[in-house]
């Protein structure tokens, strides 16, 4: 058998480290023109004088089907129990596109009518359940659900396809789904940002739920979806986003990577889509992500309230934590007394 030139094993390892050193330099200058870019591409004064225009832009980013019309669906609505001041259901809703979103519901018993209403979302590797306390004693989610529900709020906690399989079953891939949203022009974001919005049609149509009381919370992949969530929909009128504010173009995820996004809406333009309505964020200072920028974001966020001259809307919480819900009550008690 003919032999053929070779070579030891790495020997070439200089120039596969010379391809990773000068895709580093590239990216980095990349990423440099691209914050130029979107410094040109908006500011504060520009959504001052046409927000919307942005927003749709933001929405058009996400894609399908978050820039699909809606239409209306069915829901079962599951009595569980009464548990203190709420009654909790389960909800089943199905929608004519054949899509469907579970959740939980805790209805205030007294005058639910004339009390704010907040989703509750719970972050990666949870469920509605864990984020609402009904099992694992919440974990680092310190019992946002219920604390809510404590204070007099309506709570609606989704479940998003974030579940961990080995802990709950129903085997899924997250990111499989989110690549055949994107072959079809959308993102696994737009889709649950699509299934929220749905389950708010039938809350606002069906509930009688205060329009001007509407508002959303949620921790790590929930502060994530609060904030996006708001910055979509005007309907919600207040938000609370926890251990996820930070330059993400520094905590790279594929799920919350969007063509484009960096030379359009980084957080702080995400943000900035959501004043004058109030947001409050909140980052514990032993968290990773807080090394992330999380300050500087929230520096940056406040600009936008302050074109807006709603500076007061905005508030920015530093805790004694980890990668958790703030145990303290400051910025809760933000998002609920801007919904009285």
């Amino acid at each position: 058998m003919k032999r053929y030139y070779s070579e030891t094993l790495r020997k070439d390892t200089p120039q596969r480290a010379g391809m990773l050193d000068g895709l580093e330099i590239f990216l980095t200058s990349s990423q440099k023109k691209a914050e130029q870019r979107r410094e040109s591409f908006s500011s504060p004064e520009k959504y001052r004088n046409d927000q919307n225009a942005y927003r749709e832009q933001f929405i058009d980013m996400l894609g399908f089907p978050l820039n699909e019309k809606r239409e209306k669906g069915s829901v079962q609505k599951e009595f569980v129990t009464r548990d203190g001041n709420v009654d909790i259901y389960r909800m089943n809703f199905s929608f004519p596109n054949g899509l469907k979103l579970y959740g939980l519901y805790f209805q205030q018993i007294d005058d639910y009518q004339s009390k704010p209403l907040v989703f509750g979302l719970h972050g990666g590797a949870g469920t509605a359940e864990l984020v609402s306390s009904i099992y694992w004693d919440s974990t680092n989610y310190n019992h946002l659900v219920r604390r809510m529900t404590d204070k007099g709020a309506s709570v609606f906690a989704p479940q998003l396809f974030l579940w961990k399989t080995a802990d709950f079953g129903n085997e899924y891939d997250r990111l499989e789904i989110d690549g055949k949203l994107r072959q079809l022009g959308g993102t696994v974001t737009a889709l649950e940002i699509f299934l929220m919005k749905n389950a708010l049609d039938y809350f606002l149509e069906e509930e009688h739920v205060n329009e001007n009381k509407v508002g959303v919370a949620g921790m790590s992949y929930g502060g994530m979806y609060a904030l996006y969530f708001a910055a979509a929909d005007t309907r919600i009128k207040a938000c609370y986003s926890c251990s996820w504010v930070c330059d993400v173009f520094k905590w790279v995820k594929d799920d919350w990577s969007y063509q484009n996004a960096q030379n359009t809406f980084a957080v702080a333009e995400t943000a900035g889509l959501i004043a004058p309505r109030p947001l409050a964020v909140a980052m514990g200072i032993n968290d990773p992500a807080y090394q992330k920028g999380t300050a500087k974001e929230s520096q940056k966020i406040l600009t936008y309230y302050r074109v807006f001259e709603k500076a007061e809307g905005f508030k920015y919480v530093e805790f004694e934590g980890t990668h958790e819900v703030d145990k303290g009550d400051e910025g809760l008690d933000f998002l609920l007394n801007a919904l009285k």
